[in-house]
Protein backbone atom coordinates (compact mmCIF):
# COMPACT_ATOMS: atom_id res chain seq x y z
CA UNK A 1 0.00 0.00 0.00
CA UNK A 2 2.83 2.59 0.73
CA UNK A 3 4.31 1.48 -2.69
CA UNK A 4 1.42 2.63 -4.47
CA UNK A 5 1.22 5.52 -2.67
CA UNK A 6 4.85 6.38 -3.49
CA UNK A 7 3.97 5.68 -7.01
CA UNK A 8 0.53 7.77 -6.86
CA UNK A 9 3.15 10.96 -5.52
CA UNK A 10 5.58 10.48 -8.32
CA UNK A 11 3.26 10.34 -11.16
CA UNK A 12 1.43 13.57 -9.75
CA UNK A 13 4.64 15.18 -9.65
CA UNK A 14 5.19 14.74 -12.81
CA UNK A 15 2.28 16.24 -14.24
CA UNK A 16 2.95 19.25 -12.52
CA UNK A 17 6.23 20.03 -13.84
CA UNK A 18 4.94 19.47 -17.38
CA UNK A 19 1.62 21.89 -16.70
CA UNK A 20 3.97 24.49 -15.57
CA UNK A 21 6.17 23.93 -18.33
CA UNK A 22 3.79 24.98 -21.07
CA UNK A 23 2.50 27.63 -19.56
CA UNK A 24 3.53 30.90 -22.12
CA UNK A 25 5.94 33.77 -20.18
CA UNK A 26 4.01 37.13 -19.71
CA UNK A 27 4.80 39.59 -23.24
CA UNK A 28 6.81 42.79 -22.32
CA UNK A 29 5.09 46.00 -22.77
CA UNK A 30 5.62 48.11 -25.89
CA UNK A 31 7.55 51.59 -25.09
CA UNK A 32 5.55 54.56 -26.71
CA UNK A 33 5.51 58.17 -26.74
CA UNK A 34 1.90 60.24 -26.62
CA UNK A 35 0.91 63.42 -26.75
CA UNK A 36 -2.76 64.73 -25.92
CA UNK A 37 -5.36 65.60 -28.25
CA UNK A 38 -5.94 69.99 -27.28
CA UNK A 39 -8.01 72.52 -28.53
CA UNK A 40 -6.91 75.68 -29.97
CA UNK A 41 -8.56 78.33 -31.90
CA UNK A 42 -7.22 77.64 -35.44
CA UNK A 43 -7.28 80.11 -38.45
CA UNK A 44 -7.93 79.01 -41.41
CA UNK A 45 -5.34 80.06 -44.16
CA UNK A 46 -4.98 81.19 -47.52
CA UNK A 47 -0.82 81.28 -48.64
CA UNK A 48 -0.21 82.50 -52.02
CA UNK A 49 3.14 84.05 -54.00
CA UNK A 50 2.75 88.09 -54.21
CA UNK A 51 4.92 91.46 -55.12
CA UNK A 52 4.51 94.32 -53.83
CA UNK A 53 3.42 97.65 -55.60
CA UNK A 54 3.31 101.04 -54.83
CA UNK A 55 0.76 103.13 -53.81
CA UNK A 56 1.26 106.11 -55.76
CA UNK A 57 4.09 106.27 -58.71
CA UNK A 58 4.17 110.16 -59.87
CA UNK A 59 6.36 111.26 -62.45
CA UNK A 60 8.08 114.70 -62.01
CA UNK A 61 7.28 116.57 -64.88
CA UNK A 62 8.67 120.51 -65.97
CA UNK A 63 5.73 122.58 -66.93
CA UNK A 64 7.39 125.65 -68.18
CA UNK A 65 10.16 125.42 -70.90
CA UNK A 66 13.84 126.56 -69.91
CA UNK A 67 17.27 125.35 -69.12
CA UNK A 68 17.72 123.85 -66.08
CA UNK A 69 20.41 125.43 -63.50
CA UNK A 70 20.11 122.69 -60.48
CA UNK A 71 19.49 119.60 -59.31
CA UNK A 72 19.06 119.52 -55.50
CA UNK A 73 18.65 115.91 -54.77
CA UNK A 74 20.21 112.70 -55.01
CA UNK A 75 19.30 110.13 -56.75
CA UNK A 76 17.77 106.83 -55.01
CA UNK A 77 17.03 108.90 -51.93
CA UNK A 78 13.96 109.43 -49.83
CA UNK A 79 12.10 112.59 -50.59
CA UNK A 80 9.55 114.42 -48.83
CA UNK A 81 6.45 116.05 -50.45
CA UNK A 82 7.44 120.25 -51.25
CA UNK A 83 11.18 119.30 -51.36
CA UNK A 84 12.60 121.14 -54.06
CA UNK A 85 13.99 119.03 -56.20
CA UNK A 86 15.29 121.09 -59.92
CA UNK A 87 15.69 124.78 -60.73
CA UNK A 88 15.04 126.34 -64.44
CA UNK A 89 16.56 129.79 -65.61
CA UNK A 90 13.54 132.02 -64.58
CA UNK A 91 15.04 135.24 -66.09
CA UNK A 92 12.76 135.05 -68.65
CA UNK A 93 9.87 134.61 -66.65
CA UNK A 94 11.02 137.28 -64.19
CA UNK A 95 10.61 139.65 -67.12
CA UNK A 96 7.98 138.81 -68.27
CA UNK A 97 6.16 139.31 -64.43
CA UNK A 98 7.85 142.63 -64.83
CA UNK A 99 5.78 142.93 -68.02
CA UNK A 100 2.62 142.20 -66.49
CA UNK A 101 2.94 144.08 -63.51
CA UNK A 102 3.45 146.87 -65.86
CA UNK A 103 0.65 146.85 -67.50
CA UNK A 104 -1.23 145.67 -64.69
CA UNK A 105 -0.60 149.23 -63.12
CA UNK A 106 -1.11 151.28 -66.40
CA UNK A 107 -5.00 149.72 -66.40
CA UNK A 108 -5.30 150.54 -62.70
CA UNK A 109 -4.68 153.88 -63.79
CA UNK A 110 -6.97 154.00 -66.47
CA UNK A 111 -9.96 152.59 -64.98
CA UNK A 112 -9.07 155.08 -62.09
CA UNK A 113 -9.73 157.82 -64.01
CA UNK A 114 -12.89 156.04 -66.19
CA UNK A 115 -14.33 155.57 -62.28
CA UNK A 116 -13.44 159.81 -61.76
CA UNK A 117 -15.25 160.75 -64.98
CA UNK A 118 -18.46 158.45 -64.38
CA UNK A 119 -18.45 159.87 -60.59
CA UNK A 120 -18.65 163.21 -61.88
CA UNK A 121 -20.85 162.74 -64.70
CA UNK A 122 -23.54 160.95 -63.13
CA UNK A 123 -25.10 163.53 -60.87
CA UNK A 124 -25.09 166.04 -63.94
CA UNK A 125 -27.02 163.42 -66.14
CA UNK A 126 -30.34 164.30 -63.60
CA UNK A 127 -29.92 168.16 -64.04
CA UNK A 128 -29.68 167.68 -68.42
CA UNK A 129 -26.12 169.06 -67.97
CA UNK A 130 -24.80 165.90 -69.84
CA UNK A 131 -26.83 164.00 -72.51
CA UNK A 132 -27.50 160.43 -71.95
CA UNK A 133 -25.35 159.35 -74.84
CA UNK A 134 -22.25 161.41 -73.00
CA UNK A 135 -23.34 159.16 -70.07
CA UNK A 136 -23.72 156.12 -71.94
CA UNK A 137 -20.14 156.37 -73.13
CA UNK A 138 -18.45 157.35 -70.06
CA UNK A 139 -20.15 154.32 -68.35
CA UNK A 140 -18.78 151.64 -71.49
CA UNK A 141 -15.54 153.66 -71.03
CA UNK A 142 -15.66 152.32 -67.36
CA UNK A 143 -16.50 148.97 -67.77
CA UNK A 144 -13.85 148.52 -70.65
CA UNK A 145 -11.06 150.31 -68.57
CA UNK A 146 -12.41 147.62 -65.66
CA UNK A 147 -12.31 144.53 -67.98
CA UNK A 148 -8.63 145.53 -69.07
CA UNK A 149 -7.67 145.68 -65.07
CA UNK A 150 -9.14 142.35 -64.74
CA UNK A 151 -6.94 140.84 -67.72
CA UNK A 152 -3.88 142.69 -66.51
CA UNK A 153 -4.14 140.96 -62.99
CA UNK A 154 -4.77 137.80 -65.08
CA UNK A 155 -1.71 138.12 -66.43
CA UNK A 156 0.16 138.65 -63.69
CA UNK A 157 -0.91 136.00 -61.73
CA UNK A 158 -0.28 133.80 -64.75
CA UNK A 159 3.38 135.25 -64.80
CA UNK A 160 3.65 134.60 -60.83
CA UNK A 161 3.16 131.20 -61.65
CA UNK A 162 5.29 130.44 -64.65
CA UNK A 163 7.95 131.78 -62.32
CA UNK A 164 6.79 129.73 -59.56
CA UNK A 165 7.03 126.35 -62.33
CA UNK A 166 10.66 127.32 -62.57
CA UNK A 167 11.30 125.68 -59.00
CA UNK A 168 10.07 121.99 -59.21
CA UNK A 169 9.17 120.61 -55.68
CA UNK A 170 8.19 116.86 -54.54
CA UNK A 171 5.10 116.39 -55.47
CA UNK A 172 4.30 112.90 -53.26
CA UNK A 173 6.61 111.63 -50.03
CA UNK A 174 8.34 108.60 -51.70
CA UNK A 175 11.64 107.53 -53.02
CA UNK A 176 13.06 109.30 -56.26
CA UNK A 177 14.56 107.05 -59.32
CA UNK A 178 17.20 107.98 -61.47
CA UNK A 179 16.74 111.69 -62.82
CA UNK A 180 16.17 111.73 -66.56
CA UNK A 181 18.03 114.94 -67.39
CA UNK A 182 21.13 116.70 -66.57
CA UNK A 183 21.92 120.51 -65.75
CA UNK A 184 22.39 122.63 -68.89
CA UNK A 185 19.35 120.12 -70.58
CA UNK A 186 16.44 122.43 -71.76
CA UNK A 187 13.57 121.39 -70.30
CA UNK A 188 9.86 121.65 -71.16
CA UNK A 189 6.20 120.37 -72.18
CA UNK A 190 7.69 118.91 -75.25
CA UNK A 191 11.08 118.86 -74.23
CA UNK A 192 12.48 115.90 -71.89
CA UNK A 193 9.82 117.19 -69.66
CA UNK A 194 9.95 113.89 -67.21
CA UNK A 195 12.37 114.83 -65.14
CA UNK A 196 12.09 112.02 -62.61
CA UNK A 197 9.81 108.99 -60.94
CA UNK A 198 8.94 108.81 -57.41
CA UNK A 199 7.07 106.12 -55.25
CA UNK A 200 5.67 106.19 -52.29
CA UNK A 201 7.10 104.02 -49.89
CA UNK A 202 4.79 103.83 -47.02
CA UNK A 203 1.98 102.94 -46.72
CA UNK A 204 2.16 99.99 -49.87
CA UNK A 205 0.26 97.37 -51.76
CA UNK A 206 0.86 93.81 -52.44
CA UNK A 207 -0.46 91.90 -54.89
CA UNK A 208 -1.93 88.58 -55.77
CA UNK A 209 -4.22 86.22 -57.02
CA UNK A 210 -6.57 83.71 -55.25
CA UNK A 211 -8.44 81.03 -57.05
CA UNK A 212 -11.30 81.44 -58.43
CA UNK A 213 -13.06 78.98 -55.94
CA UNK A 214 -11.98 81.36 -52.84
CA UNK A 215 -13.89 84.23 -54.33
CA UNK A 216 -17.04 83.28 -52.20
CA UNK A 217 -15.17 83.17 -48.95
CA UNK A 218 -13.52 86.29 -49.12
CA UNK A 219 -16.34 88.21 -51.09
CA UNK A 220 -18.89 87.71 -48.06
CA UNK A 221 -16.27 88.97 -45.48
CA UNK A 222 -15.91 92.02 -47.33
CA UNK A 223 -19.39 92.19 -47.98
CA UNK A 224 -19.75 92.74 -43.93
CA UNK A 225 -17.30 95.68 -43.69
CA UNK A 226 -14.77 93.08 -41.51
CA UNK A 227 -11.27 93.44 -42.72
CA UNK A 228 -9.29 90.06 -43.61
CA UNK A 229 -6.09 90.21 -42.06
CA UNK A 230 -2.90 89.07 -43.56
CA UNK A 231 0.89 88.49 -43.34
CA UNK A 232 3.35 89.54 -45.57
CA UNK A 233 6.49 87.79 -45.51
CA UNK A 234 9.59 88.66 -47.01
CA UNK A 235 12.83 86.85 -47.19
CA UNK A 236 16.40 88.56 -46.66
CA UNK A 237 20.13 87.77 -47.85
CA UNK A 238 22.30 88.61 -44.90
CA UNK A 239 25.28 86.38 -46.37
CA UNK A 240 28.76 88.07 -47.05
CA UNK A 241 28.63 88.55 -50.49
CA UNK A 242 29.25 84.58 -51.54
CA UNK A 243 26.33 81.53 -52.10
CA UNK A 244 25.25 79.99 -48.76
CA UNK A 245 24.87 75.99 -49.26
CA UNK A 246 22.81 75.31 -46.27
CA UNK A 247 21.05 78.60 -46.65
CA UNK A 248 21.36 79.70 -43.26
CA UNK A 249 21.85 82.98 -44.15
CA UNK A 250 18.30 83.44 -45.03
CA UNK A 251 16.45 84.72 -42.74
CA UNK A 252 12.30 85.78 -42.85
CA UNK A 253 10.40 89.08 -41.90
CA UNK A 254 7.11 89.55 -41.87
CA UNK A 255 4.40 92.62 -41.56
CA UNK A 256 0.78 92.54 -40.75
CA UNK A 257 -1.54 93.69 -43.57
CA UNK A 258 -5.64 93.67 -44.22
CA UNK A 259 -7.16 93.41 -47.45
CA UNK A 260 -8.50 96.09 -49.30
CA UNK A 261 -9.50 95.33 -52.58
CA UNK A 262 -10.67 92.18 -54.94
CA UNK A 263 -10.73 92.56 -58.85
CA UNK A 264 -14.36 92.43 -60.82
CA UNK A 265 -13.01 89.48 -62.97
CA UNK A 266 -11.97 86.43 -63.05
CA UNK A 267 -8.98 85.70 -65.42
CA UNK A 268 -9.82 82.84 -67.98
CA UNK A 269 -6.76 81.47 -68.25
CA UNK A 270 -5.61 80.99 -64.86
CA UNK A 271 -8.91 81.06 -63.28
CA UNK A 272 -7.57 83.63 -60.74
CA UNK A 273 -8.37 87.17 -59.21
CA UNK A 274 -6.44 90.07 -58.77
CA UNK A 275 -6.47 90.50 -55.24
CA UNK A 276 -4.61 93.49 -52.84
CA UNK A 277 -3.36 93.93 -49.24
CA UNK A 278 -2.08 97.27 -47.95
CA UNK A 279 0.88 97.68 -44.81
CA UNK A 280 2.70 99.67 -43.75
CA UNK A 281 5.94 99.68 -44.91
CA UNK A 282 8.77 100.36 -42.19
CA UNK A 283 11.79 97.99 -43.47
CA UNK A 284 11.22 100.28 -47.04
CA UNK A 285 10.89 97.51 -49.25
CA UNK A 286 10.74 98.48 -53.19
CA UNK A 287 8.42 97.56 -55.23
CA UNK A 288 8.07 94.44 -57.26
CA UNK A 289 9.33 92.65 -54.20
CA UNK A 290 8.46 89.15 -54.10
CA UNK A 291 7.18 88.25 -50.65
CA UNK A 292 4.61 85.20 -49.19
CA UNK A 293 1.22 86.41 -48.62
CA UNK A 294 -0.97 84.93 -45.73
CA UNK A 295 -3.91 85.74 -45.72
CA UNK A 296 -6.51 84.52 -43.15
CA UNK A 297 -9.94 83.95 -44.17
CA UNK A 298 -11.56 82.38 -40.71
CA UNK A 299 -11.02 81.30 -37.23
CA UNK A 300 -12.30 77.79 -36.18
CA UNK A 301 -12.97 77.54 -32.78
CA UNK A 302 -11.96 74.95 -30.33
CA UNK A 303 -10.22 72.99 -33.29
CA UNK A 304 -8.88 69.85 -32.28
CA UNK A 305 -5.32 69.28 -33.29
CA UNK A 306 -2.97 66.17 -32.56
CA UNK A 307 1.26 66.14 -34.35
CA UNK A 308 1.17 65.59 -38.14
CA UNK A 309 3.07 62.31 -37.53
CA UNK A 310 0.46 60.20 -35.32
CA UNK A 311 -1.75 60.23 -38.64
CA UNK A 312 -1.07 57.11 -40.56
CA UNK A 313 -3.40 55.64 -43.42
CA UNK A 314 -5.14 52.97 -44.67
CA UNK A 315 -7.43 51.49 -46.96
CA UNK A 316 -10.41 53.71 -46.64
CA UNK A 317 -9.06 56.59 -44.18
CA UNK A 318 -6.91 57.61 -41.81
CA UNK A 319 -6.28 56.52 -38.59
CA UNK A 320 -4.63 56.52 -35.27
CA UNK A 321 -3.27 54.81 -32.74
CA UNK A 322 -4.47 55.81 -29.35
CA UNK A 323 -4.56 54.43 -25.62
CA UNK A 324 -7.00 52.31 -23.73
CA UNK A 325 -8.01 52.82 -19.91
CA UNK A 326 -6.30 49.52 -20.05
CA UNK A 327 -3.49 50.45 -21.20
CA UNK A 328 -3.70 49.10 -24.61
CA UNK A 329 -2.88 50.11 -28.25
CA UNK A 330 -6.45 50.83 -30.45
CA UNK A 331 -6.93 51.44 -33.98
CA UNK A 332 -9.16 54.71 -34.50
CA UNK A 333 -9.94 56.30 -37.36
CA UNK A 334 -10.19 60.41 -37.73
CA UNK A 335 -11.72 62.94 -40.32
CA UNK A 336 -8.84 65.52 -41.16
CA UNK A 337 -9.16 69.00 -41.57
CA UNK A 338 -6.39 71.51 -42.51
CA UNK A 339 -2.39 70.81 -41.30
CA UNK A 340 -0.99 74.44 -39.52
CA UNK A 341 2.53 73.68 -39.27
CA UNK A 342 3.46 70.28 -37.07
CA UNK A 343 0.12 69.62 -35.87
CA UNK A 344 -3.43 68.28 -37.87
CA UNK A 345 -6.73 69.77 -37.29
CA UNK A 346 -9.38 66.16 -36.58
CA UNK A 347 -12.75 66.79 -37.71
CA UNK A 348 -14.06 63.68 -35.94
CA UNK A 349 -12.67 60.94 -34.56
CA UNK A 350 -10.93 61.78 -31.00
CA UNK A 351 -12.01 63.41 -28.13
CA UNK A 352 -9.97 66.65 -25.99
CA UNK A 353 -7.71 65.27 -23.96
CA UNK A 354 -6.93 61.81 -25.47
CA UNK A 355 -3.48 60.43 -25.81
CA UNK A 356 -2.24 59.38 -29.13
CA UNK A 357 0.64 57.63 -29.91
CA UNK A 358 3.19 59.56 -31.56
CA UNK A 359 6.24 56.77 -31.19
CA UNK A 360 6.25 53.67 -31.06
CA UNK A 361 4.10 52.43 -33.19
CA UNK A 362 5.99 50.48 -35.90
CA UNK A 363 5.51 47.46 -34.21
CA UNK A 364 1.82 47.86 -32.61
CA UNK A 365 -1.24 45.38 -33.18
CA UNK A 366 -4.63 46.25 -31.75
CA UNK A 367 -4.91 45.38 -28.05
CA UNK A 368 -0.74 45.26 -27.77
CA UNK A 369 -0.28 46.52 -24.09
CA UNK A 370 2.07 49.76 -24.04
CA UNK A 371 4.09 51.66 -21.48
CA UNK A 372 4.23 55.09 -21.98
CA UNK A 373 7.63 56.39 -21.22
CA UNK A 374 6.98 60.33 -22.25
CA UNK A 375 5.49 62.46 -19.29
CA UNK A 376 2.17 64.25 -21.15
CA UNK A 377 2.12 67.76 -21.09
CA UNK A 378 -1.26 69.57 -21.33
CA UNK A 379 -1.29 72.07 -24.09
Amino acid sequence: MRRFALIALFFCALLSCKEEAVTPPALPLTSISVENVFAIDMPIQLILPGTTSSVQDVEVEARVQGWLTQRHFQQGQEVVKGDLLYEIDATSFDLQLLQSIAVMESAAVQSDYAQKEYDRNEPLIKTGAVSMQTFDQLESQLEEALAQLAQAEAGVALAELNVSYCSIHAPISGIIGKTNVDVGTLIGPGTNSTLAEIVQISPMFVEFYPPANRLPQISTTIDSNEALPMQIVFTENLSEGQPSIGGSALTTNSVNGSLIFVDNTISSSTSTFLARGEFINERKNLPGTYAKVILQLSVVKGALMIPAKAVMQQSGGYFVWTVSSESKAEITPITLGAIQGEYQHVLSGLNIGEAVIIEGASSLHSGTSVKITNPIEAK
